[in-house]
């Protein structure tokens, strides 16, 4: 048996995490007004990484 798989940790820590509802309150709360590279989306992936 083979012990490679596709999915990868990063991809399981990141997937119980509901995008659609996260997206909504960024866009309500207004969270990347001001920002140019470093988003939401892009932090909160660079936290889990970390």
């Amino acid at each position: 048996m083979d012990k490679i798989t596709r999915e990868t940790s990063f991809g399981q820590w990141f997937l119980p995490i509901n995008l659609q509802f996260f997206e909504e309150n960024v866009k309500t709360m207004k969270l990347d007004a001001y920002t140019k590279k470093l988003t939401t989306d892009s932090f909160l992936k660079l936290l889990l990484f970390a």
